[in-house]
């Protein structure tokens, strides 16, 4: 075999891009460069798979990535995410960084009935897929061009470094391989191998720290929640202390550790005045349900807090206003708490107004669990 060099200038060179596309669903193993370092990319079937693992030297039983050169591609592998899996995708892809989803029953029967039995299988081995979507817009073009899926292991034998041009993928694969993508110009901006996430429904976790740190993906994966009333003494403090109870029990960690599982619930106001405690009604009702609110001082919501915000949801229509007249761009993800109603203000009843009021809130915050958790 002899193995050829395939000179791709551009996405835009068309007859090239759909000729190593062709190449991969025919079965070939065409090596093509990322951002990080050069790939081998192989069609997702067990003769492949099997050339493949004689080539690097692998064992049969490690798991191949999954690579991809579209958000549109990436729906039909997982399809469906919790909103801090969201997060992470939207910053991290296209880029240098593998993510492991751990896929519940749901998404994967969906997988199963669009995917052939063997490339299932072959895919998904412990409800688990790793899905990397490489910046690099040649690379992208070809895979988004593939009829069938795509993996792609480093341009390595076992053992050794990976390659990161395209004469060293020469130098160990000459004669094993059919083809080497080689983008004139392209310098790939990491040469070190991407970094690996596993996500799950619980946490986040670093397999492998690569180009990118894990402070950074640490702050791609944590959800700021932000509820936000009028003095922030009343309905946000109390829906903000039951937010922090409801997500640590359905995650089953401490109030303290949510943090630590990628949730960070605060509260604001739009008309507060700064360190203000907790109404003493709002105390006693939170009590009631062990949630304390004794050390709760009062902030008034400034622009930094929306813009940090993933999630904003008010007591009322009006305050919804005031935050998107703010910032408009906040629109997409500030939204009212009450589906059908605003929850009114309690300030000045008695208890069982508050009491009310906290039924209201804890009520509505539950309905919209599967859309944070």
């Amino acid at each position: 075999m002899k193995t050829e060099i395939l000179k791709i200038a551009a996405p835009d060179d068309s007859q090239l891009v759909k000729k190593a596309a062709q190449l991969l669903d025919e079965g070939a193993l065409v090596a093509f460069p990322t951002e990080t370092v050069y790939g081998i990319g192989c069609k997702a079937d067990k003769h492949s798979f099997d050339r493949l693992n004689e080539v690097k030297g692998r064992q049969p039983d490690k798991r191949y990535t999954l690579h991809i050169g579209s958000q549109e591609q990436l729906k039909k592998y997982i399809p469906s995410m919790s909103s801090k899996v969201r997060k992470l995708v939207q910053n991290a892809f296209p880029g240098p960084v593998t993510v492991v989803f751990e896929l519940d029953d749901e998404p994967l029967r969906q997988v199963k009935q669009n995917l052939p039995k063997s490339v299932f299988e072959m895919l998904y081995s412990g409800r688990t897929l790793g899905v990397r979507y490489p910046a690099c817009p040649v690379t992208c073009t070809v895979l988004a061009r593939a009829k069938f899926p795509i993996v792609a292991p480093s341009a390595n034998p076992a053992g050794l470094a990976p390659a990161t041009t395209a004469k060293e993928v020469l130098d160990y694969f000459d004669g094993k391989i059919e083809y080497i993508v080689e983008i004139p110009d392209f310098e790939a901006d990491f040469k070190q191998s991407s970094t690996v996430v596993k996500v799950g429904k619980r946490n986040i976790q670093i397999l492998r720290e690569g180009a990118v740190s894990a402070c950074q993906i640490q702050n791609w994966t944590t959800i700021r929640i932000l509820f936000v009333c009028t003095g922030n003494t009343c309905r946000s403090p109390m829906a903000a202390g039951f937010g922090r109870k409801y997500f640590s029990d359905n995650l089953s960690c401490q109030v303290d550790e949510l943090e630590h599982f990628g949730y960070i619930i605060d509260s604001a106001g739009v008309a507060a005045c700064e360190g203000i405690p907790a109404s003493r009604h709002a105390i006693e009702v939170c009590r009631a349900e062990k949630i304390d609110l004794s050390g709760h001082q009062s902030h008034q919501l400034m622009l930094g807090d929306i813009e940090k915000s993933d999630m904003i949801f008010t007591m009322s229509r009006d305050h919804r206003d005031s935050i998107v007249q703010l910032l408009p761009s906040a629109s997409k993800k500030c939204f009212v708490l009450g589906e059908t109603s605003d929850i009114l203000d309690p300030i000045g009843s008695d208890v069982e107004v508050y009491q009310d009021c906290f039924q209201q809130i804890c009520d509505n915050i539950i309905k919209k669990k599967e859309g944070i958790l």
